[in-house]
């Protein structure tokens, strides 16, 4: 079990310095005014997802559906 955890660290690591050597010629090589950010360009299952939060909070919807003569 320690072998596998230190196989799937191991291979981690190997792409994220995949990742990294990709973005960099990427970056080199984009005319983009805006370039992707290194999560964006290359995603991986192992990067920090964030949190779906709600956009609104709950008073800011009802204010909202009020303008519109939602009840």
């Amino acid at each position: 079990m320690l072998y596998k955890r230190a196989y799937d660290n191991k291979q981690l690591r190997e792409w994220e310095r995949t990742r990294m050597i990709s973005y960099l010629i990427y970056k080199a090589n984009t005319t983009d005014k805006s370039p992707k950010s290194l999560k964006s360009f290359f995603p991986l299952p192992s990067d920090e997802q964030e949190e779906d939060k709600p956009k609104l909070t709950q008073e800011q919807l009802a204010r909202t559906l009020k303008l519109y003569g939602v009840k």
